[in-house]
């Protein structure tokens, strides 16, 4: 397991600039649409009966930033593997 580890490390620190910057960004992005899911769970259980479409907002937000997520990272793998 060690092993497996330490060679994505090493294949990620191999990675060039652009696809390192892609990485941060779908990262960014599912930190973001995360945590913005997670304030506006706080704010619909505060008061449930401001909005009626919250949950599902709540359940999109959440949803959505792990696609831009997952599909920012193939990207980049798919961009770093292309360009070498």
């Amino acid at each position: 397991m060690q092993q497996h580890i330490q060679l994505i490390r090493k294949r990620f620190s191999q990675l060039k600039k652009i696809p390192k910057s892609i990485l941060k960004s779908g990262f960014f992005c599912l930190i973001a649409l995360t945590s913005a899911s997670a304030v506006l769970a706080v704010i619909n259980m505060l008061a449930p009966v401001l909005h009626s479409n919250m949950p599902l907002l709540i359940q999109s937000l959440f949803t959505y930033g792990f696609y831009m997520w997952a599909l920012l990272t193939v990207g980049a793998l798919i961009l770093d593997y292309v360009f070498q």
